[in-house]
């Protein structure tokens, strides 16, 4: 039986008068991925980041592995943190250190391990994510997809037992699409770690999560297995869907505009 290790209750939160998420609640299976999806501006990545404690909601309460994580104390959050990474959309690298020392920048706060051996895990890193002959450049000095790769290897060095991924796929060149994708999918089959991703790509959505949440108009409109979502035949979920479809259409069409300059 799957045991909950996430669970969201009634979480609300404004800015200003513009509501970003209204009452939502829904629970995250241990050891699953995880994908929340739905029109752009429907609040996915603020639900991630509640959820991943990196923010307040004004309503509502989130707890990880029973713990009400907005009410626990520091020392406790802290310890907390050392099982939780987050990768964030724009990558956020810090600009003033080496992709090195981006990767090991966790482990040295968390637990500041020897030199070997923290430079036997970064290396392990690198190789994992090709980013050898990039681990003394800055951030500025890479593509954005090589970017994002590094935020990825930063979360991955603490092995972390929640994940959360905040459109790891987006935006970035197809050969760090294909490096993310391949580092992404092992997370499925690994009972220890769970997944929670933000995207919009139904392809990539339809090919690693075990589970969706749809979201439309800063609502939970429905979760559920994949299968179960992907298939069903009601009428406005399908038309949810066809909306995300043209908007990363769009996306991708205003890409190519910029290239080619037309």
């Amino acid at each position: 039986m799957e045991s909950d290790i996430v669970k969201l209750e009634q979480i609300g939160i404004s800015y200003g008068k513009e509501t970003v998420l209204d009452n939502i609640t829904m629970r995250f299976p241990r050891g699953k991925l995880i994908a929340i999806t739905g029109p752009a501006g429907c609040g996915k990545s603020t639900l991630l980041k509640i959820a991943a404690g990196l923010v307040y909601p004004d309503r509502g309460r989130v707890q990880i592995n029973e713990k009400d994580i907005f009410s626990i104390s520091r020392t406790e959050l802290f310890q907390m943190r050392k099982e939780i990474a987050f990768v964030f959309q724009d990558a956020a690298l810090l600009s003033n250190l080496t992709v090195y020392n981006n990767i090991a920048l966790p482990l040295r706060y968390h637990f500041n391990p020897p030199e070997e051996e923290l430079d036997r895990k970064v290396n392990e890193m690198l190789t994992m994510f090709d980013l050898k002959n990039e681990k003394n450049l800055f951030p500025a000095q890479l593509s954005f997809g090589q970017r994002k790769l590094v935020s990825f290897a930063r979360g991955l060095i603490m092995e972390p037992k929640i994940i959360f991924l905040d459109e790891p796929v987006a935006g970035i060149d197809a050969i760090a699409r294909e490096k993310m994708v391949n580092k992404i999918l092992p997370l499925r089959d690994d009972p220890d770690v769970t997944a929670i991703m933000v995207s919009h790509n139904l392809d990539f959505i339809k090919s690693s999560a075990d589970y969706i949440a749809l979201m439309y108009n800063h609502r939970l409109f429905t979760y559920g297995k994949r299968d179960e979502i992907l298939k069903s035949n009601d009428p406005i979920l399908q038309r949810i869907l066809s909306i995300i479809i043209d908007e990363e259409a769009a996306v991708a069409e205003e890409i190519l505009g910029i290239l080619t300059g037309h």
